[in-house]
């Protein structure tokens, strides 16, 4: 699916363009990531969300 909608955050608009039109900085997708439930790599997702948060430290 191509996402056409796209969000500054230098200057918070959205826009249509690859850049963005009044700062010229790069813009990204604003719409999360899709859900599911039988996510095969939820386990890993998981995982380095919590070595981000400090919970875990990182597998050897």
């Amino acid at each position: 699916m191509v996402w056409l909608l796209r969000y500054c955050d230098h200057c918070d608009r959205y826009t249509l363009r690859e850049r963005c039109p009044l700062c010229g900085g790069e813009v990204r997708i604003p719409h999360p990531a899709k859900f599911s439930l039988d996510d095969r790599y939820q386990r890993y997702k998981l995982l380095m969300r919590r070595m981000a948060q400090g919970e875990v430290e990182a597998p050897s």
